[in-house]
């Protein structure tokens, strides 16, 4: 007696999530579907047959450039889940690394909390060199107009004294 017959709509199913982005493992699709590990095994074989690639045939996260991992994020950013993995398969990637990427590519564009305090060290130095820089201009403005008054006065003084000599 065959076994009972398993829908195509299950078989491509099975087959969508052996191939990338998904991945997932024969046991936890044989799970998801309620058909034998077997059947899965034998479907996987057939993608294999027919050209398909899997995860020990794709290239390791690594082998691409700044530039290709940089196009792959900006080719994908306004794209939804769906077309997210759709434009995986066509370019032979994997969702999670494009979504690594991207979140590596938005830190490296963010302050990180080490250089923002030191950003908050130097403004406050810099605060404290202005203080002490602005305190030591009022002294020394202080002393130039004392100065400045000691010199008019010793002139009246002058002044004063030659005009009682010549009288």
């Amino acid at each position: 007696m065959p076994a009972h017959a398993v829908d195509l709509e299950t078989k491509q199913q099975a087959q969508t999530w052996l191939l990338p982005p998904y991945s997932y493992s024969h046991r936890q699709i044989a799970g998801e579907l309620g058909v034998s590990v077997g059947t899965i095994h034998k479907w996987r074989q057939e993608l294999v047959d027919n050209g398909h690639g899997f995860e020990s045939d794709q290239q390791d996260s690594s082998d691409y450039s700044a530039d290709q991992k940089f196009a792959a994020v900006i080719a994908t950013a306004t794209m939804s889940e769906h077309e997210l993995a759709s434009y995986c398969r066509e370019h032979g990637l994997f969702v999670e690394h494009v979504k690594s990427w991207k979140a590596l590519s938005i830190a490296a564009h963010q302050p990180s909390q080490d250089s923002q305090y030191k950003l908050d060290t130097v403004r406050r130095a810099d605060k404290k060199k202005i203080k002490a820089l602005e305190k030591e201009l009022l002294r020394k403005d202080k002393a130039l107009a004392e100065t400045a008054a000691l010199l008019v006065l010793r002139e009246k003084y002058n002044a004063l004294w030659d005009n009682s000599e010549e009288d």
